[in-house]
């Protein structure tokens, strides 16, 4: 065999290969797992105050402690939004929260938005925001 004969089975053979090679699947990266969001429930009490019927709202993170950084609370129909920070306070699982203030007695589907950091578990320090909604008969 000569020289020229040898190259190119030796050429064919290195194209054979490379075409094997490269067509192996190759794996991609596991995508990143989904953030944690903790779980939450809220309740309310009706509460009249001369004739005026309000609604006392409770937040509980039935999952874990946590840091309430702020809460948004939207009203049904978007008549309104309030907005409630944490100062840092520390919630404990299955312990509910309520805020400052009453609202004002509106049938319809309430929305509170709520972000904060956990701090318990085996997801310490992660930040989260999250939803959870009331729904509140009209009468």
């Amino acid at each position: 065999m000569n020289v020229k004969s040898l190259l190119k089975v030796l050429g064919i053979m290195l194209l054979s290969m490379m075409f094997i090679y490269g067509s192996c699947k190759k794996e991609d990266p596991a995508p990143p797992p989904a953030a944690y969001v903790p779980s939450f429930s809220a309740t309310y009490y009706s509460i009249d105050a001369g004739g005026v019927s309000y609604l006392d709202f409770y937040i509980t993170c039935v999952s874990d402690d946590w840091e309430m950084i702020k809460v948004v609370v939207t009203y049904p129909g978007g008549a309104g939004k309030d907005t409630y920070t944490g100062g840092g306070s520390i919630q404990l699982q299955g312990d509910p929260f309520t805020f400052s203030d009453y609202f004002p007695k509106l049938g319809g589907n309430w929305t509170f938005t709520i972000t904060g950091n956990i701090k318990s578990g085996t997801h310490v320090g992660e930040s989260f925001t999250t939803t959870t909604s009331l729904s509140i008969s009209g009468k």
